[in-house]
């Protein structure tokens, strides 16, 4: 079983983005919004069905499944607030199966159920059961909320809503092929640990793909006494290790030449201790996760948020939120869900969703990222 790990993350002001469409919350011009559109589906009496398939362990014997039946029950407890919160102007129809986490329930689920009026399952949360549901359902779309996988790419019907962190490494990598070019900069150090284990070789091909003569070095964990021969140099700091990251700070603080020009793959908690410094290098970093105080819309929807969940807000309530409400306003939209979700891009309280297709045989990533630049 893959462990989630809960991310913590920043109430912090979002300074360059990458999607131009923001939610809008506010009921009365969501309901204007459908009216201009015209939607077919609105004007249709015909409900949204979706199914949400959770390992919810209703009557777990197991302590040990515990922590994953919390996680699922925060997940749906933010969805129901975006069905509710929606339900006004289109019928949506909610239902649950608990998977318990058993790929037989899931087989049984799919022989014995009639699925020809759903229109998307949400879930389940791991990858083998992923691929069971896909291999026995190969129309309906399938909504992968957490992970992401190379080995679920060659299933048409599957969304990959968690965004891989190769791709928060593509922003960062173009900013160094612009500094390679106009500064002559042919040094990069890569610090910290590779969560995926694909970043490295994967800034490594990109960088040779560009046919930049780059030297790269990469130091896991001890880098704060690294030696450095010559600047400028490139630096990338990876991940959301604390104790890391005090070191990633530390040795930036080793340059008062400012020829360092250090860079963030993942949010970490240093980069809002230290902002004074790293305002000084207009310092970059890359998230999945994000919440822009800035934006009275999202305040107002966090607030509300507060009222009905409680004020201790975690990770998979709001992402129960916010991919529930994206996918739900994209069926309100249009009931034939794999026919439009490409074209536009969405951001919530804390997510983005930019949906590829990865070919016309496979099926969808979510590239959808938060560019954030201290200056």
């Amino acid at each position: 079983m893959r462990k989630i790990v809960i991310i913590f993350f920043s109430f912090i002001l979002l300074l360059e983005g990458l999607n131009n469409q923001e939610p809008n919350f506010n009921k009365e011009k969501l309901k204007k919004k459908e009216k201009e559109n015209e939607s077919d589906s609105i004007k249709s009496p015909i409900p949204i069905n979706v199914i949400f398939m959770l390992p919810l362990f209703f009557s777990y014997t197991d302590i040990n499944n515990k922590r994953l039946s919390d996680q699922a029950l925060s997940f749906y407890s933010g969805a129901k607030i975006a069905v509710d919160f929606l339900n006004p102007q289109q019928k949506i129809n909610m239902k649950i199966f608990d998977t318990k986490n058993e790929k037989k329930r899931i087989i049984n689920f799919i022989h014995s159920y009639n699925l020809s009026k759903i229109h998307a399952i949400i879930g389940p949360f791991f990858r083998s059961s992923l691929e069971e549901l896909a291999i026995n359902n190969k129309k309906i779309p399938i909504i992968s909320p957490f992970i992401s996988s190379d080995s679920l790419n060659s299933y048409p019907n599957i969304v990959q809503a968690e965004v891989k962190d190769i791709h928060l490494a593509e922003p960062i990598l173009e900013e160094i092929k612009i500094g390679y070019k106009k500064k002559k900069i042919k040094t990069l150090y890569i610090f910290g640990e590779d969560p995926s284990k694909k970043i490295i070789s994967f800034i490594q091909k990109k960088l040779l793909q560009w046919n930049l003569n780059f030297q790269v070095f990469h130091f896991k964990n001890d880098f704060s006494h690294t030696f450095i021969k010559k600047t400028p140099f490139f630096v990338i700091f990876l991940g959301e290790n604390f104790s890391l990251g005090k070191k990633f700070i530390d040795f930036i603080k080793k340059f008062t030449n400012k020829k360092i020009i250090p860079f963030g793959i993942g949010y970490n908690n240093v980069y809002y201790k230290n902002i004074s410094l790293l305002k000084e290098y207009k310092f970059l970093f890359t998230t999945k996760y994000h919440f822009n105080n800035d934006d009275e819309n999202k305040r107002k929807m966090f607030f509300l948020l507060k009222k009905k969940l409680g004020s201790h807000l975690n990770k998979y309530q709001l992402l129960g939120f916010d991919l529930s409400y994206d996918i739900l306003c994209r069926l309100i939209e249009n009931k034939n869900l794999l026919k439009i979700i490409d074209k536009k891009n969405f951001s919530g309280l804390i997510s983005k969703y930019q949906y590829e297709k990865i070919s016309d045989q496979e099926g969808y990533i979510n590239k959808g990222l938060w560019i954030i630049r201290l200056h």
